[in-house]
């Protein structure tokens, strides 16, 4: 219970105090969109380059909790494609937005600033967004894109070169490759990461609190099914299948398991909401989503913190 006091509620805090500085009109969906731009763009790849570039490179419980992540990712975005099309009878673009926000996670807004603060849960965090980041973004924007006849190999490459321009992608990428080639960051290089850094995780969550508050709350009468079966996917079945593989995997060491159930148990991510809108497809399914399970994380995140710290 402890935990609860000492991270999530400063977490949350700083949450709660951006959607009182939208609520209060003090600030705008303008300053969330620029707030987002540079905790996106330059805070927090900073903090991930620093955090990768000064830890060794991944090893084999790295590789394991990867494999139980990309499991339970796969088995959920296409689960949530196929069953939604016979259950809702959704388009296949509608679909594959629907599988896509089962599975997306707030990482980098709201469980990141939580991972960083808890010894030992950085690291494997951010190899789970390496996952993430490359292949389950890839393959929700191939789920999404309307069909063409043609060209099908040069647009299955291109939605996996589309994350590796993601700046999150590359920190993490250049940091861990600058590890694994022996260099190590020290003097004014380490402390400008380190100040840089840490100006991500607070911008993060006080401009989620605002756009929670600059962005109206979708009606949720018409597409509550979807909605419910969107969070029980996302909150239920995904980390229930990834905890399961760690475990059959061998996974024994609490902080990966702890920084795999917290990557697992965040809210569906806003960048869920973002790819559908640059489809046309399924906004308003994907904007309901991500509100409602920020509520629920509330409850999972302090279990989490509960149980593994």
């Amino acid at each position: 219970m402890n935990a609860v006091f000492a991270v999530a509620l400063p977490v949350f805090g700083i949450i709660a105090a951006g959607l009182l500085a939208g609520r209060l009109k003090l600030m705008n969906a303008g300053d969330s969109a620029s707030l987002n731009k540079f905790v996106f763009r330059f805070a927090m790849p900073a903090a991930l380059f620093g955090l990768t570039a000064t830890t060794p490179p991944p090893g084999a419980e790295d590789a394991a909790i990867a494999i139980s992540y990309a499991v339970a990712a796969f088995a959920v975005i296409f689960g949530g494609y196929f069953v939604s099309q016979k259950l809702f009878d959704l388009q296949k673009p509608e679909a594959g937005a629907h599988g896509f926000a089962s599975v997306l996670g707030n990482a980098v807004f709201l469980g990141l600033p939580i991972a960083l603060n808890v010894e030992g849960w950085g690291r494997p965090f951010v190899t789970l967004m390496l996952v993430e980041g490359i292949f389950v973004i890839a393959i929700g924007a191939a789920l999404m894109a309307p069909r063409r006849d043609g060209g099908g190999l040069a647009r299955l490459a291109g939605y996996f070169a589309g994350p590796l321009r993601n700046p999150l992608v590359v920190a993490m990428a250049v940091g861990f490759l600058f590890s694994a080639l022996g260099f190590s960051l020290t003097g004014p290089l380490e402390t400008f990461f380190s100040l840089f850094g840490k100006a991500a995780g607070p911008t993060a969550l006080f401009s989620m609190g605002l756009f929670l508050a600059t962005n109206p709350f979708p009606d949720m009468q018409k597409i509550q099914g979807r909605i419910a079966a969107i969070a029980i996917a996302k909150m239920l079945i995904l980390p229930a299948i990834a905890l399961s593989a760690a475990f059959l995997l061998g996974v024994n060491d609490p902080n990966y398991l702890g920084a795999l159930a917290l990557f697992v148990l965040v809210p569906c991510g806003v960048g869920s909401f973002i790819i559908a809108s640059q489809y046309g497809v399924y906004q308003t399914e994907t904007a309901a989503a991500v509100s409602f399970t920020t509520i629920v994380s509330v409850v999972t995140i302090s279990a989490v913190l509960i149980v593994f710290v």
